[in-house]
């Protein structure tokens, strides 16, 4: 009996092994299983994990959950799996299209995850084949055809391997570096290199006279934020439930100060506040065809492209087109589509572009902020940019698809991933809420925007020093690091990971990127180019696939593809 090793199971993870049992069910085919997974809530893994506070939110909507479906009742090794619903089934999701989305806690979508797998695996438990390992795996090896994976306590061999373990550790900057170096040597500082479990930071959430220094202004920053917030001293209160206008109330005075930093300063949008007015942003199934065929023309079939146009000139097009439906609501011009086409090209090809219709990042933070959330709740003039940001989201799920595994040069698609990293500021962005929060600090002085840009840093006796361009100077006793970085596999700081480099096994899809994979998800060697019988799904394929950090994308046809492809041709 062939055997499979999945190491990881977190939501990927979960669906690769739900797939797989269905495909070999279909197929007859019976298959010795090992999965790897050392946390307690295998289905959730680390990121969706079920005892995380509630102030880790979700920063897609309850509505676009749709894309987790049910699993369907079927038949596997003479045993029938029952099924199980989908994620708006389970929690019983009403649909409306002109009251505020919901943007649940983490925690939710975690037990829903947990109990998907629970439930699977009461149904296939006691099968003599199936094994469950709670352990972390710290080495995997290829060696005549069979794979050798050790653990702290024992070594397996096996077949195949499937890597869904999501998201690794970066090896530290030279910066953060020299901030634990000071942190060691001088007492009551501290330095948090990775934003989670916030609950690292429990030390500190009800500590007075204390400033906290927060690397990074993006959706990791905001949990920490609102973790820290949340406290015997203060907090939250939204005075207007249509706008979710927020004050922070204090009960008791607590001398708390949180300093977020980072090289642009550039805040957050927040996503539109319900349905009907994302659906301004919404192509029709038409367009979205077209634009699909249009990159497809392209990326399955010519490898000289030399710049990103492909990309950026149909997604102007678009977005020039919904900008001018917009009429009124859009921010006053007197602009033709291809006058306005023109516009986005220029700010998607350089990002210190300006112009009357983007968003004057000259603004204060706060003011800008405030523009944002205007927008998102369809009362605000509508700006090129966030326009933009919303179509892109929209979009998002075709060049995905469209870009994983295509047939064009490595730094082309290094140069999509670092475009879409960067439209991730409008089209990932956190509920309305989150950001009427961050306001709400500000104005309890709770929270600083003095040194969200590029301050420069300095370590004292007591900390560290953060001065801004206006020479205004705050001191700092605790630093952590709200930076989730990129999977670059060169910079992965992970055994498995660092093993596999050394024995030549990986290599990187790009310099800036993560490992090579084909079309079926089993990596090319650094050696040759012959396939090796491992397979890698998620965050470190990013490149060889695009769009590796949506849930949704957990749930998706890359994966489907990989068990489809198992099932048919690895399992005798």
């Amino acid at each position: 009996m062939n055997q499979l090793a999945i190491i990881g199971m977190g939501p990927r993870g979960l669906y690769a092994l739900e797939r797989l049992i269905i495909n070999l069910g279909h197929l007859d085919k019976t298959l010795e299983i090992y999965i790897f997974e050392p946390s307690n809530t295998p289905g959730a893994g680390t990121i969706w994990n079920v005892d995380q506070p509630d102030s880790n939110w979700i920063n897609i909507t309850e509505r676009a959950l749709i894309g987790i479906k049910e699993r369907p009742k079927f038949e596997y090794s003479n045993l029938t799996i029952k099924r199980f619903p989908s994620y708006h089934e389970w929690c019983g999701f009403k649909q409306s299209s002109t009251k505020p989305d919901n943007f649940p806690p983490r925690n939710k979508l975690g037990r829903y995850l947990f109990e998907r797998f629970t439930a699977l695996v009461k149904d296939i438990k006691h099968l003599h084949h199936f094994h469950i390992v709670k352990e972390f795996v710290q080495h995997v090896e290829a060696k005549d055809g069979k794979i050798f994976i050790q653990t702290h306590n024992k070594n397996w061999t096996c077949d195949d391997v499937l890597l869904t373990i999501g998201h690794q550790p970066t090896k530290l900057s030279t910066q953060i570096k020299s901030w634990v170096k000071h942190a060691e040597k001088n007492l009551n500082t501290e330095v948090f290199t990775e934003p989670y479990p916030v609950t690292q930071l429990k030390n500190y959430k009800n500590k007075t006279d204390i400033n906290i220094g927060m690397r990074g202004f993006g959706l990791a920053m905001i949990d920490i934020m609102r973790y820290l917030a949340i406290n015997n001293y203060g907090n939250f209160k939204v005075t207007n439930p249509c706008t979710f206008e927020t004050v922070y109330y204090k009960v008791n005075s607590q001398n708390l100060k949180l300093v977020p930093f980072s090289l642009d300063g550039l805040p957050l949008a927040p996503k539109p506040l319900n349905q009907k007015i994302d659906n301004w942003f919404l192509p029709s199934n038409k367009t979205l065809s077209w634009f699909t065929k249009k990159i497809d023309a392209v990326t399955q079939s010519q490898k000289s492209v030399n710049n990103i146009d492909l990309l950026i000139e149909p997604m102007a097009k678009i977005v020039a087109q919904i900008f001018i439906n917009l009429n009124k609501k859009a921010k006053n011009h007197d602009l033709d589509s291809t006058e306005v086409e023109q516009v986005i090209l220029e700010w998607l090809r350089n990002d210190n572009f300006k112009h009357a219709l983007i968003l004057n990042t000259d603004l204060s933070t706060y003011k800008q902020i405030e523009s944002f959330i205007g927008m998102a709740l369809g009362e605000a003039k509508i700006t090129l940019d966030f326009c933009i940001g919303q179509v892109w989201r929209h979009c998002q799920p075709r060049f995905y698809k469209t870009f994983t595994h295509a047939q064009i040069d490595e730094g082309i698609l290094n140069k999509v991933v670092e475009l879409d990293e960067r439209i991730k500021r409008y089209s990932y962005g956190p509920p309305i809420e989150s950001m009427q929060q961050l306001l709400a600090l500000v104005d309890a002085e709770v929270l600083t925007l003095n040194y969200v840009h590029d301050p420069k840093i300095s370590a004292i006796d007591k900390g560290w020093e953060l001065k801004n361009k206006k020479n205004e100077i705050i001191h700092c006793s605790v630093l952590v690091n709200s930076v989730i970085d990129p999977p670059k596999l060169l910079d992965t700081d992970s055994k498995i990971i660092e093993h596999l480099l050394e024995n030549n096994l990986i290599k990187p899809i790009h310099s800036e990127l993560g490992i090579e994979t084909q079309p079926d998800a089993y990596i090319k060697t650094a050696e040759n180019e012959t396939i090796v019988p491992i397979a890698v799904l998620g965050r470190l394929a990013k490149g060889s696939v695009i769009g590796v950090d949506a849930i949704l994308e957990c749930f998706g046809d890359t994966v489907k593809d990989w068990a489809d492809n198992f099932a048919k041709h690895r399992v005798n």
